[in-house]
């Protein structure tokens, strides 16, 4: 039977490698260089919000792709992973 503490540092780990896993493939969804920011875990949803900005790199990366476009990147965005429960064995 394991304890309350081994069972939250269980949580924590499985927290942490979802966060990793997060700031490694969040930024392969754009075609610009984002920065992944803030990465929280809202245990009543069960679900984790990444806030992801535009890098300095991506005004000029999208210009380019656009054929030279002015193009204005403030502002940050918001995603929310759900998280679901799967069985190891």
């Amino acid at each position: 039977m394991s304890t309350l503490n081994d069972e939250m540092a269980d949580v924590r780990s499985e927290v942490d490698d979802v966060r990793d896993r997060l700031r490694e493939d969040v930024p392969d969804l754009f075609s610009f260089d984002v920065t992944v920011g803030n990465i929280a875990y809202n245990a009543n949803s069960n679900s984790v919000s990444v806030t992801v900005e535009p890098s300095s790199r991506a005004r000029d990366q999208l210009s380019d792709e656009l054929g030279g476009v002015n193009v204005k990147t403030e502002g940050k965005l918001e995603l929310e992973f759900r998280l679901t429960n799967t069985d190891r064995e």
